[in-house]
């Protein structure tokens, strides 16, 4: 079949035309696919970052009511390391290797940062104050806001991605 070029609305260009949509919808689709996949936080994220805030708090407890000077260390490298991150970051997003973010994929990081963090506080918060209010000493309070504050990361962790691989699924 010999191509027209003529332009002159024959059904070869209805044809071209058909194509070039579907395969900038295909593009799309492709994009938003990889974007959100690109969004599914690692599977240990939650039960690390559980474990690491119940051991943390559980041992600046113990560090507290020993009156050790440790406990500045203990709250100092946690922060030190932060600073570290921060800069690593930094040097690397002036380097080019990370670009800078959109004020959409800003908005939706703290859209992330809210869901998964502002249930797991407010949670953490309605233990604390009712293992308080029942008797439960410094020691027991703490542990069970570290418990909860760790549940509640795995949960919002694990809450996100379900999230973002049911709209993975709408996709397809």
């Amino acid at each position: 079949m010999e191509e027209n070029t003529t332009g002159d609305g024959s059904h070869e260009d209805t044809l071209s035309a058909d194509a070039a949509t579907s395969a900038l919808r295909d593009i799309a689709a492709a994009r938003t696919r990889a974007r959100l996949q690109a969004r599914i936080l690692p599977a240990w994220y939650g039960p690390t970052s559980g474990a690491v805030l119940g051991i943390y708090f559980v041992v600046a407890q113990r560090l507290l009511e020993a009156d050790r000077i440790l406990v500045q260390q203990w709250v100092l490298w946690p922060l030190a390391g932060l600073v570290v991150f921060a800069l690593r970051r930094a040097l690397r997003r002036s380097r080019g290797v990370i670009q800078p973010r959109s004020a959409e994929s800003g908005a939706e990081r703290r859209k992330q940062i809210l869901t998964i963090l502002a249930p797991t506080i407010a949670a953490a918060g309605l233990v604390g104050g009712v293992c308080w209010a029942v008797g439960g000493g410094a020691h027991a309070t703490v542990v069970a806001v570290a418990v909860t504050l760790g549940l509640g990361y795995w949960a919002g962790f694990a809450r996100h991605n379900a999230v973002i691989r049911r709209q993975l699924q709408e996709l397809v």
